[in-house]
């Protein structure tokens, strides 16, 4: 699967829920799939949670966790909010079928 093809599919997945993807500024679709902001403090609870997602709604494990950011965000749970948005990168990363960044 190329790289362009999961960065539409994503985009497509999550406009279409409502949601902005990760990554991209509201109505900017154009940004490329490297862009986006990878998930720097995960921990072995988020890695499960993401898995457990995956493993529940398949492809819509992303649009499921941003769902759940953005009740978090609703209710004014800033700390919440911001762990459903890491999970929802690592769900993306997780499905992707291509490698980001440097291979040692």
């Amino acid at each position: 699967m190329a790289e362009g093809f999961v960065h539409a599919f994503w985009v497509n997945r999550f406009s279409q829920a409502g949601h902005t993807p990760v990554g991209l500024p509201p109505g900017n679709s154009k940004r490329s799939h490297s862009s986006m902001y990878l998930p720097l403090y995960v921990d072995a609870r988020d890695v499960n949670e993401a898995q457990a997602l995956i493993a529940r709604f398949g492809f819509d494990a992303g649009v499921e966790a941003a769902e759940r950011a953005e009740k978090s965000r609703n209710v004014g749970n800033h700390l919440h909010y911001c762990r459903w948005r890491q999970i929802e990168r690592l769900v993306t990363l997780l499905n992707l079928e291509t490698t980001l960044g440097t291979i040692h």
